[in-house]
């Protein structure tokens, strides 16, 4: 029988020493949530994470590190001390970094620390975690909570396709495969196009500046939604990636028109997964769909490498429902202390809650331009 036992690590000393166990643990498991590996985590706390404080709660069997989940605290002056998973601003999955029979003592541990806070928010947990774990812990120890769908999640079942012809027969009609026929021949009428997947850190470097030039001009620039936006988060992805590919956790797809970057893709590898992290394409060359056709080739090669998802992550765009073979969802789940001011908090932002709700019911969704929060790092390709 498992020993298993919770503790909190609150400095960063005891989180930096951490982290060589942290590695083994995430090599250990067999799907591990790609947005709180290693390599997000640690680089998160050297960058964007520097002026906050990490809670780390971790699980332990037999003195063996068995869960870890990372969080950090954020303070307000009048509201108090919150907790939010590392990374809360750029990663788009929260789920625990543990083994499955770990789980239920850590949803359990971390319910029990709303005590001390004023909130605990998880932005993004899976829809299997939700059910599995996380109901099953709120029902039984009733805390004050609120618990909701947050966004759709697409994905596609690789292992359902013979090959990515078999692909685009299915799940496109006639006159999209047509159109896309097309417009790649007008894209290499214009000139030499040329279609790369990068891994090794040293071919992935010269091209991240010229990926962040391409979204800054594209419209998620223009409208500051890209995982770009800033400079702050510039600096830290430029690490991340970098970080992440060192690792082989980390694909880089880029397509070119002559000597110009025409589209590009951020892919996150798991053992048999690929989850779409960001996606963008140079407005220029917008008429011939890079972005799409690029797309088409990412899902050809991990069709070649015989994984068996390709996960667009969150948000609800029309091309995700139209390529994608099922439906998920990521929840939202914010926990809130059993004392007088946990009930005002909960009372407050169960009304910000049903204000946006309702604005968004009333609001006509405009074409091609999805919503986005801080959370939001997962990008539309054209």
């Amino acid at each position: 029988m498992p020993d298993l036992t919770t503790e909190i690590l609150r400095s960063r000393k005891e989180v930096f020493e951490l982290e060589s166990e942290y590695r083994e643990l995430y090599d250990s498991l067999s799907c591990p949530n790609v947005y709180m590996s290693p390599e997000w985590v640690y680089t998160w706390l050297l960058s964007l994470g520097r002026s906050y404080e990490a809670w780390f709660l971790v699980c332990r069997d037999g003195g063996r590190l068995a869960g870890v989940w990372p969080f950090f605290e954020y303070r307000q002056p009048v509201f108090g001390t919150g907790l939010l998973p590392i990374g809360a601003q750029v990663a788009d999955a929260f789920d625990p970094v543990a083994r499955a029979d770990c789980m239920e003592t850590m949803s359990a541990a971390l319910i029990h620390a709303a005590a001390d806070h004023t909130f605990i928010w998880l932005p993004l947990v899976t829809l299997d975690f939700t059910q599995r774990v996380l109901k099953p812990a709120l029902a039984d120890l009733s805390p004050r909570h609120l618990l909701r769908k947050r966004t759709p999640r697409f994905l596609i079942g690789l292992d359902r396709f013979a090959n990515a012809q078999d692909f685009q027969e299915r799940v496109f009609g006639p006159k999209t495969r047509q159109s896309l026929r097309r417009k790649e021949r007008k894209l290499h009428d214009a000139g030499e196009v040329s279609i790369s997947f990068l891994e090794d850190p040293s071919l992935i470097t010269p091209w991240l500046r010229k990926i962040m030039e391409v979204e800054l001009a594209s419209w998620k620039g223009e409208r500051g939604v890209g995982i770009f936006r800033s400079a702050s988060l510039r600096s830290f992805y430029h690490l991340l990636l970098e970080n992440l590919a060192a690792n082989n956790r980390f694909r880089l797809a880029i397509m070119t028109l002559g000597d110009r970057l025409a589209a590009y893709e951020i892919g996150l590898l798991g053992p048999d997964t690929y989850c779409m992290h960001s996606t963008s394409f140079d407005p220029e060359f917008a008429p011939f769909s890079p972005g799409r056709l690029l797309m088409l080739r990412s899902i050809e090669r991990c069709m070649e490498e015989k994984r068996h998802v390709y996960d667009f992550m969150q948000n609800d765009q029309e091309f995700k429902r139209q390529m994608s073979t099922h439906e998920s969802s990521l929840w939202d789940c914010i926990l809130f202390p059993k004392s007088t001011k946990g009930a005002l908090v909960s009372l407050l932002v169960r009304s910000i809650h049903g204000w946006n709700e309702w604005k968004k019911r009333r609001a006509k969704p405009s074409p091609g331009s999805p919503s986005r929060t801080p959370a939001d790092s997962n990008t539309t390709s054209d």
